[in-house]
């Protein structure tokens, strides 16, 4: 069972466990040598166990990944605060801090990550937790197959590089509408004489429709 939701979005609202299987990830699975690599990106493995740690290192490193490994969250969110890293993946039972809590953490001090949950127990309530509190981008399986965390990391950073990039557009927009704001305030006239040159615009358009 997958589930997947947006990365890194802490303003909307908790859901409910739904399956969503993806007819562009099936696709993806059904010729994997489609898939582009991403070099450059940075990507986080938590698991107490350094065979797992090794195997997922090695496997994402093939694909071009940048990959850091932690044997747990206390060390994964001091490489958090010092490193940027885009994506996590995480082992949910762990000595020292459950895979829900970790996630949490991660939503609250770094929001904008991307989170992917890795469990050999996949029971019902853990998985609804890990979407609800930790906002889990997609849950999966341990033991995994090596094409389902291949085409799942490649549409994560898929999801980050949409979201990256709404991040930039409302940033941009914010600086236009402060420069209006600025140029309103500075220059009173320039503002009057966009509203005179509107409404001449509308009245002629107006006086057009009545002679039609």
């Amino acid at each position: 069972m997958h589930v997947q939701r947006p990365c890194a979005a802490p303003w909307r609202a908790p859901i409910n466990l739904i399956p969503t299987p993806s007819l562009r990830i099936d696709e993806a699975m059904a010729n994997p040598a489609t898939i582009t690599k991403f070099p450059g990106r940075t990507i986080l493995v938590v698991d107490d166990e350094e065979q797992i740690r090794t195997a997922l290192t090695s496997l994402l490193e093939r694909e071009g990944y940048t990959v850091t490994s932690a044997e747990g969250p206390t060390e994964a969110l001091e490489i958090l605060r010092q490193q940027p890293i885009k994506l996590v993946i995480s082992d949910h039972n762990m000595p020292d801090m459950s895979g829900i809590e970790f996630f949490r953490l991660i939503r609250e001090r770094h929001p904008h990550v991307c989170r992917i949950m890795l469990t050999g127990d996949p029971e019902r309530e853990t998985i609804i937790r890990a979407v609800n509190e930790g906002e889990v981008y997609r849950f999966l399986p341990k033991p995994w197959n090596n094409t389902t965390i291949r085409v799942t990391v490649y549409f994560a950073f898929e999801a980050i590089q949409l979201e990256e990039e709404n991040r930039r557009l409302v940033k941009a927009l914010r600086r236009q509408l402060q420069f209006v704001r600025t140029l309103e305030r500075d220059f009173p006239y320039l503002a009057a004489l966009a509203r005179q040159e509107e409404a001449e615009l509308l009245l002629a358009q107006a006086d057009r429709a009545g002679e039609e």
